[in-house]
Parts: structure tokens; sequence; C-alpha cells
């Protein structure tokens, strides 16, 4: 049987979809059986994980058990389940071809398998290939690279972007003493540390330092099933600020400089040209189509904490002139961009000048995409997001389940033709042995036809439809070139190369471009085994950014 480097994969997360809307629809055997298999095949991977993954404070925290549950939080989660639900429709009515697939969990299996063994093969062609190790790179490596400008190491490890990292990461310390005495090392004074325990509210603190003249908010990521539940609720909806309990007034993103406002005579239609994209914006839109879209969970997270931060940071951005700096991880860092966009839509008056950037800042490192494709586009003024590798979350959106989906599908139609679909005893031992030939094997699928299946899925999806969300501001992608993770264990036979998905991330020839949200780099869930999960622990995060882990 495969590893656990082998049994986990993107494919996983739209299987968790689907297996969440089959139990809000209903509840059979097959369903009971399957979610069965799936908690066993958690509990096991767990204890193959490395100590180092655990040691995480991230994933330590979402180890926790609570010991009681609220009548108000039950009702909570029933919620969260019927947007889950109103998500997984969205999804079929996009793509009704592939999202019925009667083998799933044998697709995904083989999904898992085909993506590495397609990555060993594109090092095996390019170490074929050339001759000197500093003129290899793979196919996967020509796209991150080719998708932005490239940012040197040492700018991207700036002092600033070091101290945003740690402090995004202290907002997982549920213990305020330590809190309050790690803010003051740094020289800010706590105001505010809230922790909370109910789906739509994120857990944050917020502090301030005279010496700087700066508030910090640190927003807390996913550290319970309550904030696993809020992140479910991914559906695209209006970003509507309703902070006066009355009247909810259109949010807008500004876009960045330079900007022109061009109104057209006769009509309420308004349009913002910057230096990317062209929003149009209606000043009268009764049926919302024209609203800015955002991620629904977090926009409710974002909401509660301007209900609580909003009056101190009203009084430190209006009356003491100080920088607002938001800083998340995950969960936190969505939460962060739209809590610093509701800010921004409050007080235009403080973004008119030339240095209306350094008034508020967000940086996001591991954000889902939150934002449409346009707004996506003109946050980057006011935001800095920061993807490493392949992260998961950070590709986690309606288009790239459907692409996934898509993807699965072609695998079990190769499954069928091989007679590999596991439906009676003789097939099913059939594809445990295919299984077993681990990353050594054939692929059930070639790498043209990989990348066939991507763009003609894409050519059916229009990205700017509201549906479909995206990662804000300017993004830093981090990534290492897959061609220092081979393991070769004969240089004269790149056939008994293998990969690690395993071990700690370490020394590497690091590399990192700025890009957009919108870039094709993200349209797609890159699989890459156990590292679509571990690239997103805040010990990823520490190591590319040249950072000791101390938590």
């Amino acid at each position: 049987m495969p590893g656990p480097a082998i049994l986990a994969g993107p494919g996983a997360i739209a299987a968790a979809k689907h297996l969440a809307f089959q139990v809000a629809t209903s509840v059979d055997a097959t369903t009971v059986g399957s979610a069965a298999l799936a908690v066993f095949l958690l509990y096991w991977c767990f204890h193959k994980l490395p100590d180092w993954i655990k040691k995480d404070i991230a994933f330590r925290n979402l180890l926790r058990n609570r010991q009681e549950i609220s009548k108000e939080e039950i009702t909570g989660l029933v919620s969260v389940l019927e947007k889950i639900q109103h998500m997984m429709e969205s999804i079929q009515e996009m793509d009704r071809a592939h999202t019925q697939i009667p083998q799933l969990h044998a697709a995904l299996l083989a999904f898992i398998q085909v993506s590495g063994q397609l990555k060993l093969e594109q090092i095996k062609a390019v170490n074929r290939v050339e001759s000197t190790r500093k003129r290899k790179i793979t196919m996967r490596d020509s796209v991150y690279q080719s998708s932005g400008r490239t940012v040197p190491i040492s700018k991207l490890r700036s002092d600033e972007n070091q101290t945003a990292l740690t402090l995004s990461t202290w907002a997982y310390y549920e213990d305020s003493m330590i809190l309050t005495e790690k803010l003051l090392d740094m020289g800010y004074t706590l105001l505010r540390h809230h922790l909370v325990a109910q789906p739509g509210t994120v857990a944050h603190y917020i502090a301030v330092s005279p010496s700087q003249r700066q508030v910090v908010v640190g927003m807390r990521g996913t550290s319970s099933l309550e904030d696993i539940m809020t992140d479910c609720c991914g559906r695209a909806v209006p970003l509507i600020d309703d902070e006066n309990m009355g009247d909810k007034v259109r949010v807008e993103v500004k876009a960045a400089v330079p900007i022109q406002v061009l109104a057209q005579a006769g009509s309420d239609i308004i349009e913002i040209v910057s230096g990317h994209e062209r929003i149009v914006f209606e000043d009268h839109d009764e049926d919302g189509d024209n609203y800015i879209r955002c991620h629904e969970g977090i926009l409710h997270s974002a909401r509660h904490v301007m209900v609580e931060i909003g009056p101190f940071l009203r009084d430190y951005l209006m009356e003491c002139q100080y920088r607002v700096v938001f800083c998340g991880h995950s969960l936190g860092a969505g939460t962060a961009v739209v809590a610093a966009t509701l800010l921004r839509s409050r007080y235009p008056q403080l973004f008119l000048n030339d240095d209306h950037h350094r008034r508020i800042h967000v940086y996001a490192f591991a954000p889902p995409p939150v934002l449409d494709y346009d707004s996506a586009i003109a946050a980057t003024s006011f935001c800095t997001t920061f993807v490493y590798n392949a992260d998961l979350v950070s590709r986690l959106n309606i288009s790239n389940l459907v692409v996934a989906l898509a993807c699965l599908q072609k695998v079990q139609c190769k499954l069928i033709e091989e007679d590999l679909n596991p439906t009676n005893p003789v097939t099913t031992m059939k594809f445990f042995n295919k299984l077993r030939e681990g990353l050594q094997g054939r692929p059930l699928i070639s790498l043209s036809e990989f990348h066939d299946t991507i763009s003609n899925t894409h050519a059916d999806l229009a990205l700017r439809r509201p549906e479909h969300l995206f990662l804000p501001g300017r993004v830093l992608l981090i990534y290492n070139p897959w061609i220092d993770e081979v393991q070769d264990d004969d240089d004269d036979d790149s056939s008994s190369s293998t990969i690690n998905c395993t071990q700690q991330p370490g020394p590497s020839d690091w590399k990192c471009v700025e890009t957009v949200g919108t870039s094709s780099v993200f349209q797609s869930l890159e699989i890459d085994g156990l590292r679509c999960f571990t690239d997103h622990l805040t010990s990823s995060y520490f190591e590319a950014m040249g950072m000791n882990y101390q938590f």
C-alpha cells in the first residue's frame, strides 16, 4: 500500500466536500461506511506524521478536545451544513458532468498516486536531458518562474515581513499572559485579546506601540471545529457593511494607483480604471450583481471583529494618525483582508493622498481565496499575500474544485478502460496492486492528458463569474524547485530517484516571484503528496522566511 505521502492530497478536499453534501442530504450505510474509512485513514496518517508537523502551534490547536458544546453552537453548525450544501449545488450547476463520479474514493486514491508519478516523471525527464544542475528546471518550476517578477530572497525576508509573520503566529496563543509578554518584548501593549468558539467568528488580539505609532491586529487561523465550519462556508456573497445595524452599505475596493473614475453620461454605471483592470459599479443595483463578492464565512468573521475593535481603530486612525497593520495566517489572514477592506471603506478620506497605502496594510500568510477577480487585483495597494509551494488552502475555491473533479473523472475513465475500477473482488485486487506500485509505476494518465484536462475545463469556466474567488492583492509566491527534492539512491540511475514529501523543509535553492492571485499558477490544485497540507503550516512559512520556529 502507498505511504501517507500518497494517501493525502488536494483531491481529498473535493471528496470531503462531496461527502459533506451527502451527509447534509441523506445518511445511509454507504455514507457511514465511507466516513468510517476516512476517519480510520486520518487516524493512521496522523500516527505516521513526523514530529515537526505535530509541534506546529496551529496543528496543536486543532487537536485540542473541547469538553462541551452549547445549544447555540449546535444551531450554528446546522446552519453551516446548509451553507455547504448550497456551495455544493453551485459546483454541480457549473459542472454536472464531473460531479457524478461513481467510484470517487478509488478515483481519489489513484489521482493522488498519478500526481506523484507525474512529478517524478518530470524530474527524470530533466535529469535525462540536462547536463548541468544549474540549468535543470521542471515544467512545474517553469510555470512558477514565469508567473511573475522575480523577487530576491533577501527582500522577501525583510524585517518587516518577518515581523508580520511573527505577529500573525502569536495570534494562536490562547494564554493572554504569554501573548502580553511577547508583545512587550517587541514594544507593543496588548489592548484586547478575544478568544471565541463558534462558527462565523475569529479569535484575535489588538496591540499598540506609541513609539512606532502603529496598531497591530493579529487574527488567528483555523484552530477548532468551529473555525473549520467557518472555512467551509466558502460561497461568494456581496461584500456589504452593516455596522450601523440599519441601512446596509456597499463596500468598494479602491483600485491601485494610477486611477481614473469615469462616469458614463446618462447612466448610473461608473468605471474605475486602474493600472491593472477595469472595475464596473452601479450606483443603483437592485439585483446585487455588481457588488464586490467575498467569502461568506470570512465576511461574517470580519464583521464580528470590526464590531469589537472598530472604536479602537477609529481613535488611532483619526485622532492619533497611527498606522494600522492587519496580519494573520490561514483563516486569520482571510479575515484580516476583509476587515481591512471594511475599514478602508468606512474612512475613504484617509486614502486620497499619495501615502494612502501606508496608513493600513495587510500581511496575509496562506489565506484562502476571499475576493472576486477584479477586487483581488485592486487590493494590490494595501495587501501583501504570501503563499508557499503547494499550499492547498490558498488554492481552495470553487473553480479549482471543478477542475479537480474533472481530473478525477478522467482518472475514473482510465480505471474503467484498464479494468481497474474496484467494483468486484477481481478488479478490487487489481486496483490495490496498482496502488502498490507507488511512484515507480506507470501513470494511468500522461502529463499531456493531465494538462489537457485542466485546460479544457478552464475553457468552460468564466473566472469573472460571481461564484469565483481569488487570493487578494500583491502575492509573493515562495517555492522550492522540484529538482532539489530528489533523493538519488544511485547517481547513475535516475530511475531509482525518490521523493520524500514528509521531511521538514530544509536548506534549498529558494525562489520567489511577485504575482497576483488571479494568475494561472493558482488556477488548479497542485498535488504534491503530503506537501499540500504541510506547506500550509506556520512552521513551513517560518522556514521559507529564514526564521527559527519557537512556539
